[in-house]
């Protein structure tokens, strides 16, 4: 059994996608019109804070994956970078179920320190930029309620990882929708009967918790995980062999929680110092055109992500012709659906949004076009950052940390000698990413092609003696 991404799993995340972000698109009418602006910039402050403390992760939901991958594809032992050949081509169960296990403890650990900084610190933080605005029954019911279903989804945060490493992308995005329905629908009944935030809040922790149920059921009933896998389980794993996985994955893991805390500054600093410093009207606007950004991305991304696995795949088997192929396709139709969409909002946007009665309307262009090209350049960046991590190598690592605190930095230093205004914010975020990374990791990641151009060459001289 060996990791093979076909057309089935990419229909089915583009479908997952569509109806994922189409419940968003049928949701977000809803949430505009009975929302107060108020409601809707706490909303979007919610999510700002959730993101904060899920950095906590620290990659390790990336590093997982990509050790799952190899160890389902035969590996025989677990390394710090890179990977170890293998000649075996079933799963390494043992090994996976010694990996599993560590996971668990590791997601328990996080989650805990998580949920307490969620009701100390975030409750602070949101209760602070929303008290003149909304009643403190609004804000602390549906902060309770958010702030626990963050804690779910990153306890429970391995299934994922574990799902797309061994190349369950089908059922993975089939789960997606089904929970996604769920919040849809009690969203929707609850705005209507008139609970607002709260409504919003608790149909987000009932997805979560049927999100988690069905990932248990669905991976011991992909393949042979239930005969191969269950009976595993029981063993016990003894402290040298966890101590032994640990030292082999933190370093990376530490490495990718660094790109993950750059990856929050650069997104949602924004959100937060708009929040504090510009108040929730602005912010709501702000907000809603992230929110629009960030689902064109996620779009355009799909094609690429659906591969990660694959592209991990054809690494450890020395597939490099079908690595670059893949990968200059995904760049493609990422390219041609962030474009067009761009094209389509910055023209169109605010006219969608009247149709729909919304109470909050886009930013002025000038600072909707700097968003656009700040957020097209960056996403690039990743996107080639994350290609060059599927070899189980983040040298990328630190430009992205430093970068990010220069952001930060930056953006508190004028706001605070300035008048706070929304250039305060987004100069330092596009001028400061394009000095470096905005370049130097796709010319890294062409540069690398031309090696595995004569690897490939010296694969094929090897088979032919």
């Amino acid at each position: 059994m060996t990791i093979n991404i076909n057309k089935k799993d990419v229909i089915w995340s583009y479908l997952s996608l569509i109806i994922f972000n189409g419940i968003n698109i049928i949701l977000l009418p809803f949430i505009l019109a009975y929302l107060s602006k108020a409601e809707i910039g706490l909303w979007y402050t919610f999510t700002a804070v959730a993101g904060l403390v899920v950095i906590m992760d620290f990659g390790f939901q990336s590093t997982l994956s990509r050790n799952v991958t190899f160890v389902w594809e035969g590996a025989r032992e677990i390394t710090v970078t890179g990977f170890k050949e293998s000649k075996s081509k079933s799963p390494n169960y043992n090994l996976f179920v010694n990996l599993f296990k560590v996971t668990k403890i590791i997601y328990l650990f996080i989650g805990l320190i998580i949920l307490f900084i969620l009701f100390t610190l975030g409750t602070w933080y949101v209760y602070s930029v929303s008290k003149n605005d909304l009643s403190m029954y609004t804000i602390f019911i549906s902060w309770g309620l958010y702030a626990t279903a963050v804690f779910l989804n990153m306890k429970y945060a391995y299934w994922n990882a574990i799902l797309k490493g061994i190349g369950a992308i089908k059922l993975h995005q089939q789960i997606l929708i089904i929970t996604k329905m769920i919040q849809l629908i009690l969203s929707i009944i609850g705005i209507i009967l008139g609970y607002g935030l709260i409504a919003v809040s608790l149909a987000y922790l009932i997805s979560i918790i049927v999100n988690r149920i069905l990932a248990y059921i669905k991976f011991f009933s992909y393949q042979n995980n239930r005969e191969n896998i269950k009976p595993l389980i029981k063993n016990q794993i003894n402290k040298k062999e966890v101590t032994a996985i640990l030292k082999k994955i933190l370093p990376n893991t530490y490495r990718q929680g660094l790109i993950s805390i750059s990856n929050y500054i650069n997104l949602q600093s924004t959100t937060l110092l708009s929040s504090a410093y510009l108040g929730l009207n602005v912010t709501a606007s702000l907000g809603l055109v992230l929110q629009i950004i960030n689902l064109i991305t996620t779009v355009a991304n799909t094609f690429f992500n659906t591969y990660l696995s694959q592209f991990s795949s054809y690494r450890f088997k020395k597939q490099y012709k079908e690595l670059k192929l893949k990968f200059k396709q995904a760049l493609l139709v990422n390219y041609g659906i962030t474009i067009l969409s761009f094209i389509a909002v910055f023209f169109l946007g605010d006219i969608i949004l009247i149709f729909l009665n919304s109470n909050v309307s886009l930013l002025d262009s000038k600072y909707l076009l700097i968003i656009m090209v700040y957020m097209f350049l960056y996403n690039n960046q990743s996107v080639f950052g994350t290609f060059i991590a599927t070899d189980n190598k983040l040298p990328h690592y630190k430009a992205f940390f430093i970068s990010s605190l220069l952001v930060i930095g930056t953006q508190l230093l004028l706001i605070n000698i300035f008048e706070p205004t929304l250039w305060s914010l987004l100069v330092p975020i596009m001028v400061i990413q394009m000095v470096y990374n905005n370049w130097k990791w796709p010319v890294e990641v062409f540069k690398s092609f031309k090696s595995l151009k004569k690897m490939t060459e010296n694969v094929g001289c090897d088979l032919g003696r």
